[in-house]
């Protein structure tokens, strides 16, 4: 059986079963396949380019349009660990919230994933619960399959871990962007925000909402003290509000004023 299977026909028949990211096991499983066939036929699709090793084990699905997929690292990085969908910074600069290119692709998954460096991109995995693994679709994306948070939820992970979304003002303007452009649910992403059982989470929403004379319905805040930007001192004015350390002036989430 090994012998009638050519590199493209295997390649087709991994397209056909939407396998964009296999191992060894895999290939074995699909074609019958024991382990000598299996490296060998893997070698020969990897020689004739279709597949690319993306780490030990490790294959991605390249076809016949290498190219393609190769200037695509949304849908390298959410192909390379399941389940897995982008979000943090990558999601908000897919819709269109920050003009900031991230040199970085942000995936989130419920595995603990090392980061990888893959043909000169980077891919950084965080790993969230269970619980917060939700609010995401399926998009196309230069006619190639990815993950991505939606709207608010690409929000609130942010809100979350900040850390990976270029700090606290990048996620306030994103904020203020999709705001301004009607691209968010307000009800959704309260929902969202209260689902992720994160207090921090609430109380940066809630400060950063009201800072622009927006609603925070049931918005429930920290007990404790929080601070606006995890990454700095708690200092600067405390909103009783919120429990929130302002450690970042507003001046500075929106040079050009709140919208």
């Amino acid at each position: 059986m090994g012998q009638q299977i050519t590199p493209i026909s295997a390649a087709q028949r991994l397209l056909q079963n939407e396998l964009f990211a296999f191992n060894s096991r895999t290939i074995s499983a699909l074609f019958g396949l024991d382990k000598f066939q299996t490296l060998n036929l893997l070698d020969r699709m990897e020689k004739d380019g279709l597949v690319a090793r993306i780490e030990h084990g490790k294959f991605l699905l390249l076809g016949l349009t290498p190219e393609r997929v190769l200037s695509n690292p949304l849908y390298i990085g959410c192909n390379v660990v399941t389940p897995a969908y982008i979000s943090f910074w990558s999601a908000l600069h897919f819709h269109g919230f920050t003009e900031q290119v991230p040199r970085t692709t942000f995936v989130a998954t419920t595995r603990r994933k090392k980061d990888i460096t893959f043909h000169e991109m980077n891919f950084k995995f965080i790993t969230l619960q269970p619980r917060a693994f939700f609010g995401y679709r399926r998009e196309m994306l230069a006619e190639l399959p990815i993950v991505v948070a939606d709207e608010p939820k690409s929000i609130v992970d942010c809100l979350s871990l900040p850390q990976y979304a270029g700090g606290i003002p990048e996620v306030a303007k994103s904020l203020q962007i999709a705001l301004s452009q009607g691209l968010l649910e307000m009800p959704l992403l309260l929902e969202y925000a209260e689902r992720l059982q994160n207090a921090s989470l609430r109380s940066r929403l809630g400060y950063l909402l009201e800072l622009m004379g927006q609603s925070t319905g049931s918005l429930k805040p920290a007990q404790g003290p929080v601070k606006l930007d995890p990454q700095n001192p708690a200092r600067g004015s405390f909103d009783n509000r919120w429990k929130l350390y302002v450690n970042i002036e507003p001046k500075d989430l929106f040079p050009q004023g709140v919208i």
